[in-house]
C-alpha cells in the first residue's frame, strides 16, 4: 500500500493539553504519533470533524512546550476493550505563542 502522508510520523507518546476553542475545559492526553503536519491522540472524548482545538505539546527533549491551533480531520471509535474510546487525527492549522491562546 502506498503511503499517502505528506509528513513522516514519529510514533511516540508525549503529554499534551487540549481545549476546544470557545470552551473552558482543558483536557490532558498523550500523542500516539506526531509529525510537522499534525498528531493523533487517544481520548475518551469524541470530537467532531472540523472542531478547532488549542493544543500544548510537550515534545520529548525540548525545554519548553509548543503551542498550536489544530483542527480535527478524522476520528475513529476504538474497540470497547481499549483504554480510550476514540482515536482522533488533528491537523496543525498554525503554530502560535502561548499568549495567542488567551486563557489556556
Amino acid at each position: 500500500m502506498d503511503e499517502k502522508r505528506k509528513f513522516t510520523r514519529l510514533a511516540q507518546e508525549m503529554p499534551i493539553r487540549k481545549k476546544v476553542e470557545n470552551s473552558d475545559i482543558v483536557e490532558f492526553s498523550k500523542t500516539q504519533d506526531i509529525s510537522t503536519g499534525g498528531l493523533r491522540i487517544a481520548t475518551d472524548t469524541p470530537l467532531n470533524i472540523g472542531t478547532k482545538l488549542n493544543i500544548e505539546v510537550n515534545i520529548t527533549g525540548s525545554s519548553s512546550p509548543y503551542y498550536a491551533v489544530g483542527e480535527v480531520v478524522w476520528y475513529k471509535e476504538k474497540d470497547q476493550t481499549a483504554d480510550n474510546k476514540f482515536d482522533i487525527g488533528i491537523r496543525f492549522v498554525r503554530i502560535v505563542n502561548k499568549s495567542d491562546l488567551g486563557d489556556f
